[in-house]
Parts: C-alpha cells; structure tokens; sequence
C-alpha cells in the first residue's frame, strides 16, 4: 500500500480579494497600535517599579495587565495575517462557516462565528 502525497484542497475564500487586502490593512495597522500601546504600558512599568505606595502598585498592575493584554491582541493579529497567507482567515474555527465581512471588519481577527463565540467559551445557550 503506498501513502497518498495528495495535499488537502486549497479553500476558496470567500472573500473578495479587495475585502481581503482591506482587512489585512486593518490588521497592520492593530498590530502598529498595540505594539505602541505594549510599549508605552511597559514603559510605565518600568517607571512605577520600586515604588510601593498604593497608588503607584496599583498603576503599576495595571500597566503589566494592559501590556498583557496588548501582547495578547498582537498575537491574535499575527495568527490572522498568517490565516490569510494559508487560506483559512475569514472561516469559523469551530463550525467552519464562513464569517460574515461586516464581523471581520468590526473584529478583524476574529476566529469565530457570530453563533459560535459562547459555545467556545463553554456557556450553556
């Protein structure tokens, strides 16, 4: 028995490739501003480290939570840019239907469905 070498089919977006070009802008451009906002989270880190009073641990933790948060935001936006390049942006990773523009405009590296976001994080509809 030989093995197959025949590779999955290549999906078809769809996507226009404009839309596409233009979600892609959209996506550059989200990871320039939270890589701006991480860095200057950081930098307030950095400023607020050793001091202990409240007011300066608190905006301390503060900064570390949104330096966090825009790391975060950084790699769903890189996962995104890579899903165009492979052909699988614009899909839900759960039900596979295809996201609806007018959602990946507003939420350009969602990964779900409209319907599917509560199933994924576990709540009961």
């Amino acid at each position: 028995m030989r093995a197959s070498l025949e590779l999955p089919p290549v999906r078809v977006s769809h996507l226009s490739r404009n839309r596409l070009v233009q979600l892609r802008g959209l996506l550059v451009a989200e990871t320039a501003t939270q890589a701006a906002r991480r860095a200057g989270h950081e930098a307030l880190v950095a400023q607020l480290r050793g001091l202990t009073d409240a007011d300066s641990v608190l905006e301390r933790e503060l900064a570390e939570a949104g330096a966090a948060r825009a790391q975060v935001t950084v790699a769903d936006v890189e996962q995104a840019l890579e899903r165009i390049g492979n052909g699988t942006y614009g899909w839900c990773e759960r039900c596979d239907a295809p996201i609806p523009f007018e959602r990946l405009e507003a939420i350009p590296s969602a990964r779900l469905c409209v319907a599917c976001p509560g199933l994924h994080a576990g709540w009961q509809l």
